[in-house]
């Protein structure tokens, strides 16, 4: 249950200044124009004043190979250095590598694993990580769609071997499905992963049978957003309810908007108000509040933009 201590701590706002960097896919949907847009949203809002803004540096090296493989890491790093050998690896157009691709996806990961830390020494009451690239379709050993070191995989490991926990849950409501975060954490007894997702919808791929510690939720092009919140709040709370998680992260993708082109879910603003107001709550009777939202997907700037202050609100607000 929440304390009144609790309620006198501001909402962490947790980035790192690589987010500013450009794309090494020309023309990509994935581009700093998505954190700028936010950026614009939260000052017009009057939130940000109000936010712990933390920039971070990169996650420590044993702390991101808690989530993948060390060669894979390697040669995320060599290929980010031009080598033509490494840059085989990453011969898709959606996981190009550049220069600062693995300073970014380090320095993404690190924005999570500082939010966890704040969180557990009481700096911060819950945290949003402004971060790019996202995470949520890296797996152990490969990079997928935009993502190359997976934010919320490493930010769950992370807890669990600093903090000794014992159940942690990771709920997903991208419209994608995350498949990378399902494949790192599928079969741990000390993980519960909630996704909700398009299907079929990229990454056209899902785990049978589902395993024993993951909660999959596919909708059909074209439903509606309360269609979202009701998953909340009839399959996933229970569930978690259930379960009794001491930790709560989000992989929190806003790319389920009406507004957006490159899936068919008819979400809006208020669907993630209802659904960021509940999950607080929750969080709020199960672990003390304890919630790290990570931001993923959302390529329609504008609508990005309006439903990342609808959802930093809700983590504001003490109800």
């Amino acid at each position: 249950m929440i304390d009144s201590n609790w309620r006198r701590l501001p909402t962490g706002y947790f980035t790192h200044q690589l987010v500013e960097l450009p794309n090494p896919l020309e023309n990509a949907p994935e581009s700093p124009e998505r954190i700028e847009a936010i950026e614009t949203r939260l000052m017009a809002g009057g939130v940000d004043d109000i936010l712990r803004r933390v920039d971070c540096g990169p996650a420590p090296r044993e702390t991101v190979l808690l989530a993948h493989d060390a060669d894979y890491l390697a040669d995320l790093e060599r290929a980010s250095a031009g080598d033509a050998e490494a840059l085989k690896r990453f011969s898709e157009p959606d996981t190009k590598v550049g220069p600062d691709t693995f300073r970014c996806a380090m320095a993404s990961a690190g924005a999570v694993v500082r939010a966890v830390d704040e969180l557990f020494t009481r700096t911060v009451k819950n945290a949003f990580c402004a971060v790019r690239p996202p995470g949520h379709h890296a797996w152990r050993n490969r990079a997928s769609g935009f993502c190359y070191l997976n934010n919320v995989a490493i930010g769950a490991l992370y807890a669990r071997a600093r903090y000794k926990l014992e159940r942690i849950a990771v709920l997903d409501f991208d419209v994608h499905h995350g498949d990378g975060t399902e494949s790192i954490l599928a079969g741990l007894p000390q993980f519960r992963f909630f996704s909700l997702f398009q299907w079929p919808l990229f990454p056209f791929t899902r785990m049978e049978p589902t395993p024993e510690n993951v909660v999959a939720t596919p909708l059909a092009a074209g439903a509606e957003g309360h269609v979202l919140s009701d998953v909340v709040e009839h399959i996933w709370l229970p569930a978690l309810e259930a379960y009794k998680p001491q930790l709560v992260l989000l992989s929190a993708g806003f790319d389920a908007h009406v507004e957006e082109h490159m899936a068919q879910l008819k979400a809006a603003e208020i669907d993630y108000a209802r659904m960021t107001r509940r999950l607080v709550r929750a969080a709020g009777e199960l672990c003390e509040g304890r919630l790290v939202s990570v931001l993923e997907g959302g390529y329609a700037v504008r609508s990005l933009a309006r439903s990342v202050l609808t959802h930093i609100q809700g983590l504001v607000r003490n109800d």
